[in-house]
């Protein structure tokens, strides 16, 4: 990685080089490093853009066909959980998906009062349900959401 230009050289830059001179003439301006110094930090925002531009302007566009992929079904298991790893899970619900489309959905069931193998046995129980009717073995991923987007009503996250 190339190393930062000093502030004091960013700030030098902006001036005019008579300015720059006068200011630093002493203390640090050399000539045979200034200018171009000076330049490659007024120019090099401009510069970075237009490589940028031309490194994607270069790249070809690859172009994947899925239309294959359309018809396979997929789980998004839902846990509606607040941030942090030992936050108790508020509910469950699961997402069947086609290709891209949502196909169908497991409602969400609060979890207030159930023991971890107890929400285990609930998701192995969506799992076999979806096994008999999209041959989905295992969850694609898994989405937690904050419990105050839970859909369900009552709940303890609004009370009355």
């Amino acid at each position: 990685m190339a190393k930062a230009i000093p502030d004091k050289c960013k700030r030098c830059a902006m001036l005019s080089a008579h300015q720059a001179q006068e200011l630093h003439g002493g203390d640090c301006w050399d000539p045979t490093v200034c200018y171009s110094r000076r330049s490659y930090a007024r120019h090099r925002d401009r510069r970075n853009l237009i490589r940028a531009r031309k490194r994607s302007a270069s790249t070809p566009e690859l172009v994947v066909n899925t239309e294959e992929f359309a018809k396979i079904y997929w789980a998004v298991l839902v846990v509606y959980r607040a941030a942090g790893a030992s936050t108790p899970i508020h509910a469950i619900a699961a997402q069947v998906w086609q290709g891209q489309d949502k196909f169908a959905a497991i409602a969400p069931i609060h979890c207030a009062g159930m023991t971890a193998s107890q929400v285990h046995t609930y998701i192995k129980k969506m799992l076999d349900l979806l096994d008999s009717h999209y041959q989905i073995k295992k969850f694609a991923s898994q989405e937690r959401l904050d419990p105050w987007l839970c859909p369900l009503r009552p709940c303890p996250c609004y009370p009355l």
